[in-house]
């Protein structure tokens, strides 16, 4: 079975990236349990970390980044409607 991915885009040190991370896993914990995290660090790879350093932290569902993910609503909105269109269903 395929588990849908959030990518949490971000670096070391960052409080923001941080929690970032605390609401995705808050998300997932509370009926997104079939999602998994994962987290890239941008600082590995110099072409990523000038694309996105002014853009961290960034959520990544299906496809469709979202950058500057820090508000709770927005995060949750934002992973509903990429799963939905991944799904067909919007």
């Amino acid at each position: 079975m395929h588990h849908p991915q959030i990518t949490l885009y971000g670096r070391p040190g960052c409080d923001l990236c941080e929690r970032t991370e605390e609401i995705v896993r808050e998300l997932i914990t509370n009926g997104g349990s079939h999602l998994t995290l994962r987290m890239v660090n941008i600082e590995a790879d110099p072409a990523m970390h000038a694309r996105l350093l002014e853009q961290i932290p960034a959520l990544e569902v299906a496809g469709q980044l979202m950058p500057l993910a820090i508000s709770p609503l927005q995060i949750a909105a934002h992973v509903r409607s990429a799963l939905g269109q991944a799904d067909g269903k919007r």
